[in-house]
């Protein structure tokens, strides 16, 4: 195309600018319209709006909010105080690990100090009815707000399940009857 003006060349220009914004607004779905009557009320002066003759001012009425006083427990409080066997069932199809790294705190009701992490492994769909509680080579396992668990699938499909904080995460679940932390690892 050979341009033989600069006025044809600004009429190019803008052509193409305009066609680029035109396909631009098609492609995001934004529209152009325009209003077929035209409004008169912008050429006219708005009316006068009568005063108010009175200028004293009268006080807002002061509302004070009362709020009830009751006191709530939250349930991070009450599950501090949940100490209690782990019961876990495996409703997968997989091998798999799991693994305790238990909270080494000097306050923790168990007296945890020194306990190494420890972990457990289960075949496909063991303890996937009633679920097994878990025990240490030294006695029995309470567990406590802190202590942390993982699960990972033995059979080479890179599956896990966690990383499960005892008390903070939606797993493993308290259960109020039995004094126990439950489980369930599913596919």
């Amino acid at each position: 195309m050979i341009i033989k003006s600069p006025g044809h060349l600004k009429f190019t220009v803008i052509t193409f600018t305009l066609a680029m914004l035109g396909l631009l607004g098609g492609c995001l779905g934004l529209t152009v319209s325009f209003d077929s009557q035209t409004s008169d009320s912008m050429s006219q002066a708005p009316e006068k709006s009568p005063l108010l003759e009175n200028d004293t001012a009268t006080p807002a009425p002061q509302l004070q909010q009362v709020e009830p006083k009751t006191i709530r427990i939250s349930e991070r409080t009450l599950e501090k105080n949940k100490f209690g066997n782990l019961r876990i069932s495996n409703k997968t199809y997989q091998p798999i690990r799991l693994a305790l790294l238990l909270r080494h705190s000097p306050s923790s009701p168990s007296g945890k100090k020194g306990i190494i992490p420890a972990h457990w492994d289960f075949a496909p769909q063991e303890g996937s009815q009633g679920g097994l509680i878990l025990s240490l080579p030294e006695g029995s396992l309470k567990l406590e707000k802190g202590d942390i668990l993982v699960a990972f699938a033995q059979d080479g499909s890179r599956r896990y399940w966690g990383p499960y904080i005892v008390g903070e995460t939606s797993a493993p679940l308290w259960d109020p009857k039995t004094g126990e932390w439950q489980l369930t690892l599913v596919p």
